[in-house]
């Protein structure tokens, strides 16, 4: 599949933010869990994380 123009963009962040939330969002980084209010609830960050990159391999699916 090959994406192009806007939809590469889009799929880039898609998984550039996925990773980030499903892996690594911890103080000192940007929307970490304090720093929303959430606590200690990590599966919150990890599920949407997790959401952010199937959009993304939807995305490159359908490229």
């Amino acid at each position: 599949m090959r994406l192009e123009g806007g939809k590469l963009a889009v799929f880039v962040v898609l998984v550039v933010a996925g990773l980030y939330l499903a892996l690594d969002h911890t103080p000192p980084f940007p929307l970490n869990h304090e720093s929303i209010g959430l606590g200690a609830y990590h599966i919150v960050h990890a599920a949407a994380g997790v959401l952010l990159l199937i959009g993304a391999s939807y995305l490159w699916y359908k490229g």
